[in-house]
């Protein structure tokens, strides 16, 4: 492993180094207790602290709305639009990394999409190791806690001035470099970020699964036609799609065409959609296929505990807890659902 020590001021020249090439984004607080990832300027203040921010990284490679293609209907001529700016995430959280990287696969599998694509590999992102813990969150129990792949730099702060800084990537040490020259890390400083991890993990136990996560896919499927469980859970449920939009892992679009007002020009757009949303599953003729919210609801918590587990190999939820925060009927939480299907399960006679 190659590691650097970093010190609080030489950060300063970096980012402006970093900004003549890229548009460099940080965590910062918008208001008291709430993040999101701003766009670098010198006076910006880093949250190098932060628990979570409000809404998801995935906005950065999938847009909320994105154009595909664009035609010209007098010339009766189209062309793809691919926008992919060059952009730095310095500061993203493990559980966001290990979400970005499920994309990764999802999006690369079969037809590659190559919005996303050229978006992801005009990214570079840093992350950054915790020190708080959101009170939502709860990804130390579904091993979102670390990751070994997916980052240019890993930096973790060792003391008030200085950063131990892990490389990912020959682009990422060549970052580092780029304001001169930087100091190996020492074993001790090696050691000190090794027990900032073991004191956050330490303040994520309190919020857990109780159970291997492993066994989420089995027990979710064992709950399946437990009707009255779901519609219980999800009587209070909004159908708003709150939990679909903060989510670092949901990749659900809709794709919609329009012209302008002369019927000249016009363009194919993607943008967001949500399973939780009462038109998502409906089809032409006006049948739906999840009507319900509580089916809606059920879906959601398949989706996220045994579908990508079966295309991946890995939970379709990393704990972050945006959306138990997002939600407006205070009914998503997958924590509570998934340990209450196994208590319910390890309590059969």
């Amino acid at each position: 492993m190659i590691a650097y020590t970093i010190y609080l001021p030489q950060v300063k020249g970096l980012l402006k180094k970093w900004s003549m090439d890229l548009q460099v984004f940080v965590p910062t607080m918008v208001d008291d207790g709430f993040y999101e990832f701003k766009s670098w300027s010198d006076d910006i203040e880093i949250s190098w602290d932060y628990d979570l921010c409000y809404t998801s990284l995935k906005k950065f490679v999938l847009p909320a709305q994105e154009d595909l293609i664009s035609f010209d209907m007098k010339k009766y001529s189209a062309g793809a639009v691919i926008e992919a700016p060059k952009q730095l995430l310095f500061g993203v959280h493990p559980y966001d990394i290990k979400a970005m990287n499920q994309l990764d696969q999802l999006m690369d599998t079969d037809s590659v999409d190559v919005n996303y694509r050229a978006r992801r590999d005009n990214t570079v992102v840093f992350g950054l190791e915790r020190v708080h813990v959101a009170d939502t969150a709860f990804w130390s129990g579904v091993e979102a806690d670390r990751v070994d792949h997916g980052y240019d730099l890993y930096w973790t702060r060792i003391s008030p001035g200085a950063f131990f800084v892990q490389v990912g990537s020959a682009r990422g040490e060549e970052m580092l470099t780029m304001d001169g020259p930087v100091e190996k890390a020492s074993v001790a400083q090696k050691e000190a970020a090794r027990r900032s991890h073991l004191k956050v993990m330490a303040k994520a136990q309190k919020n857990t699964l109780n159970f291997d996560w492993s066994k989420t896919p089995d027990l979710v499927n064992k709950f399946f036609n437990n009707r009255t469980f779901w519609r219980e859970k999800a009587k209070t449920c909004l159908s708003c799609g709150s939990c679909n939009l903060v989510c670092p892992t949901c990749y659900c679009f809709d794709i919609k065409e329009e012209a302008d007002d002369l019927l000249q020009n016009g363009r194919r757009y993607r943008q967001w959609d949500g399973c939780m949303l009462s038109g998502f599953a409906e089809i032409a003729g006006g049948h739906n296929f999840r009507s319900s919210p509580w089916e809606r609801y059920r879906h959601r918590y398949m989706r996220k505990g045994k579908y990508i587990f079966d295309k991946l190999g890995e939970l379709g939820c990393v704990g972050c807890g945006r959306c138990v925060r997002a939600c407006t009927a205070r009914i998503a939480n997958p924590r509570k659902i998934y340990n209450e299907i196994w208590e319910a399960i390890k309590n059969e006679v």
